[in-house]
């Protein structure tokens, strides 16, 4: 399948790759933004947070996948969070002096120069902070808005991380900062370290309480359309987990024919195939047919789980 090239989701991957270009990463040695999300292992599983009625196609927690891409790429970095929003600002503006800062999770909702922040409360994202000024940081957001100024007052309430649906971390104010490079790693070398994560990905069934994983979820997803289908979870679904879902998709196959596991590749282009017939289909919410094609899906999945059987 061709390679996707446009605008997406991908905060952690992009976010993460401009932190790197800022530490001195010669540009032609950073694998692109697809290949870097697939280090983080989030492209492959599945994640239903039942009670807040989200679903995503992928892993639940971009933290510990933004740490196994830095680690995978032979790089290091300094990660630090927690304390008050003192320490915090004390600890941020102490780091820009020496290079872009790379923050999250932040809450959305608190990003006011995005004009749709109002209606993005409670989602998970990360930023690259540039710069400190007096009452406000100049920021990088992957979203389409480079050089933007923040208020300070804001950041923090963004940094704090509070009512963002999808916990990972405990503490507030998570920054990543000093990167430096550890050793050279070549493509085979990191996709060799990335496939034994993809594994317990694609298998892992519960990832915590209230958090469930794996082709279970599928299953669980397609008789929710069956049945009574929650406006969030279908809000949720058409206008952001799918479409992310799919670029995750695209990105997985690329990654997995590089590993030359073509079988497996092949899976994941023709679920990428089935779900896009979904984002169309769940569009016209004609959720019966959607059912239906997440059934396919689930089905591929349990053939793409028995090829990376231990």
């Amino acid at each position: 399948m061709l390679p996707y090239i446009g605008s997406g989701d991908y905060c952690f991957a992009n976010s993460l790759h401009m932190s790197l270009l800022g530490s001195g990463a010669p540009p032609e040695s950073l694998p692109p933004t697809g290949f870097l999300e697939c280090l983080t292992t989030l492209p492959f599983g599945y994640t239903y947070f039942k009670e807040a009625e989200l679903f995503f196609f992928s892993g639940p927690n971009p933290d510990l996948g933004l740490t196994r891409a830095i680690e995978t790429l032979g790089w290091t970095c300094t990660l630090e969070r927690g304390g008050d929003e003192g320490e915090a600002l004390a600890r941020l503006c102490a780091a820009v002096q020496h290079g872009s800062v790379l923050i999250g999770p932040l809450n959305m909702g608190y990003l006011t120069y995005n004009p749709n922040h109002p209606y993005l409360l409670g989602a998970d994202y990360y930023i690259v902070v540039l710069t400190m000024e007096e009452d406000h940081v100049l920021v990088h957001d992957p979203k389409g808005f480079p050089c933007i100024a923040l208020p300070v007052e804001n950041l923090l309430k963004a940094w704090r991380a509070e009512g963002v649906d999808l916990v990972y971390t405990d503490e507030p104010y998570t920054m990543r900062t000093a990167f430096r490079s550890r050793e050279a790693s070549n493509w085979k070398q990191m996709i060799e370290r990335t496939l034994p994560h993809i594994r317990a990905n694609l298998r892992q069934e519960l990832w915590k309480p209230g958090l469930y994983g794996g082709v279970t979820v599928l299953r669980m997803l397609a008789q929710t359309f069956r049945t009574q289908v929650p406006e969030k979870l279908a809000v949720h679904l058409f206008y952001f987990a799918l479409p992310l879902g799919l670029r995750h998709k695209v990105d997985a196959q690329l990654f997995l024919r590089e590993a030359n596991q073509s079988e497996a590749a092949d899976l994941i282009e023709e679920q990428a195939r089935l779900l896009g017939q979904a984002q169309y289909i769940g569009v016209q919410r004609s959720w019966p047919e959607v059912a239906t094609l997440i059934e396919q899906v689930a089905t591929l999945e349990e053939r793409l789980i028995a090829i990376f059987q231990p």
